[in-house]
């Protein structure tokens, strides 16, 4: 049977009525899908000079979202799964679709004027992130194979579809082809990998693929380690880990500046929740396996992305190879998971994950959002370009220099209580060479980061220009620059109501894990 016609076969068993649980469980999902068709049917109707209001609405969607995934996270938290077991709505679900509508408010307020400047359609674009952000959500609640393919499939398509809408760009074009083509491919291995653990194991459900593999005693069996490395790969790609990050620098280069943000958060968030998923709560029995894979990816990835971006003139190419470097040492906690069979350093390892996910959100969506703002001054995005910026915006140069500290990891910013859980997870579950590594390349890092800051307060800006780079109005970014440089703050220095929402976020897998395989 292939494994087309067991999932249509799975689809048929599951019952056509929905009950008012099933929807209740969906209800952040619903209100981001009706936000999206709104704002499709309005940008229809309104006229130009009046689209920019649509961001509001999409901020209203966003935020109303946020409510009712924070109350199904404090108030409907035990594990419950509706649809045939396809959609499991528990605390993991509920901190990353938080991380991922945050996401989504803070590319919203960045874009109107970097859109509006280069005649880049607003409606279509909150429409399409809406929708990417959408897919990322259904990942994040998946039980099943084939519904985390639905949902990172929705989340590609639209980063495709939003790297190429720079129409007079022709970067932007080549950007979204290669990342296209690249995609393809991806996504051949991914699903590959899915049909190889279908074969093996005789379901995509995860849990029934852990009960599955205890059962029948096939964690040595070599095509079940087949499957797991083609979706490791097929992952790794959606995460840009080296050696799949070849699409990174290009897509992001090319892509309107928002779209880049936007793709270095969410989309990486979202892999690293389907990789959780999938590796803890579906392949725990092949730890051994998966996590010395892990480790070896994050000691590359970390490397190359901090290596490669001190060579970068680009402020935003050097975003770029600076978020391969966080999907590095965001995969150290992850590899930092299998040596120990305690609940707590494994709750530890996991929570780790998600907490260094939550903060990445707000520094880089932070360090993007003032490089929009400097690119609608001075058009370029060269680390030239912010010469002498303390001079003549000097609250965006302090939040940039924050932001830049906070990637960096040093103390007090929320970037340092990232990294230190982390390493510490590492350490405390005996990978203390890959915290060292990871040290060692955080300092590294900081090379290319406090040269914008040394660019921003040491170098001049010439007299000649200092008329027309007068500080002017951007509401919506500021707004952006400031909750994220609060957020990096109190992260940083009160973390704790933070972390307890991430332990309580990695409960659910721990707790899976022990009940699947009896331990």
């Amino acid at each position: 049977m292939s494994l087309l016609t067991h999932t249509l076969l799975q689809i048929s068993t599951v019952k056509p009525s929905f009950t008012g649980d099933d929807l209740y469980r969906v209800l952040p999902e619903l209100i981001v899908l009706v936000m999206a068709v709104l704002v499709v049917i309005l940008d229809l109707f309104l006229p130009f000079r009046s689209r920019p209001a649509l961001g509001y609405l999409a901020i209203l969607g966003y935020a109303g979202a946020l409510v009712a995934a924070g109350f199904l996270f404090y108030y409907d938290n035990p594990t419950k799964t509706s649809f045939g077991g396809m959609f499991v709505r528990d605390n993991f679900s509920s901190f990353f679709e938080i991380v991922f509508l945050v996401s989504g408010i803070l590319v919203v307020l960045v874009t109107p004027s970097y859109s509006l400047k280069r005649g880049i359609p607003l409606g279509e674009t909150y429409a399409i992130q809406a929708f990417s952000v959408l897919g990322m959500m259904i990942v994040a609640a998946s039980g099943d194979l084939m519904v985390i393919f639905v949902g990172i499939e929705l989340t590609s398509i639209c980063s495709y579809l939003l790297t190429g809408f720079a129409r007079s760009d022709p970067g932007s074009a080549e950007g979204s082809l290669k990342y296209f083509l690249l995609g393809i491919f991806a996504t051949a291995i991914l699903v590959y990998g899915m049909a190889w653990t279908f074969g093996i194991t005789g379901s995509t459900n995860l849990v029934a693929i852990s009960q599955s593999i205890t059962r029948n005693n096939l964690s040595g069996d070599a095509g079940l380690t087949l499957g797991m490395l083609l979706m490791v790969v097929g992952f790794g790609f959606k995460i840009a880990a080296v050696p799949f990050h070849l699409w990174t620098p290009d897509a992001y280069e090319g892509a309107p500046t928002p779209v880049a943000a936007f793709m270095s958060v969410g989309p990486k968030a979202a892999g690293f929740a389907a990789l959780l998923r999938v590796l803890i709560q579906g392949l725990p029995t092949l730890a051994v396996q998966w996590s010395v894979i892990i480790a070896v990816l994050a000691v590359l990835t970390m490397t190359l992305g901090n290596v490669v971006a001190i060579a970068q003139n680009s402020v935003k190419r050097m975003l770029a190879y600076s978020s391969i470097a966080h999907t590095g040492y965001i995969m150290v906690g992850l590899a930092a998971y299998l040596n120990t069979s305690s609940p707590d350093k494994q709750n530890d390892a996991i929570s780790s994950v998600l907490i260094y996910s939550l903060i990445y959100v707000f520094m880089n969506m932070g360090a993007f959002g003032v490089l929009i703002y400097v690119q609608n001054r001075q058009g370029g995005a060269e680390v030239n370009s912010f010469d002498g910026l303390a001079q003549w915006a000097p609250g965006i140069a302090l939040a940039m220099a924050w932001f830049m500290l906070s990637l960096t990891g040093i103390p007090p910013t929320g970037g340092f209580l990232g990294k230190f859980y982390v390493f510490r997870a590492a350490i405390d579950n005996g990978y203390t060479w890959l915290a060292i590594v990871g040290v060692i390349n955080s300092a590294v890092s900081a090379f290319f980061y406090l040269r914008v800051i040394y660019s921003m307060y040491f170098n001049p800006i010439a007299d000649e220009d200092k008329a027309r780079l007068q500080p002017t109005k951007a509401g919506f970014i500021a707004a952006g620059v400031v909750i994220a440089s609060i957020a990096l703050l109190l992260l940083g220095i009160v973390p704790g109501p933070a972390l307890d929402l991430a332990r309580d976020g990695a409960d659910p897998l721990i707790q899976g894990v022990r009940t699947a395989t009896g331990r």
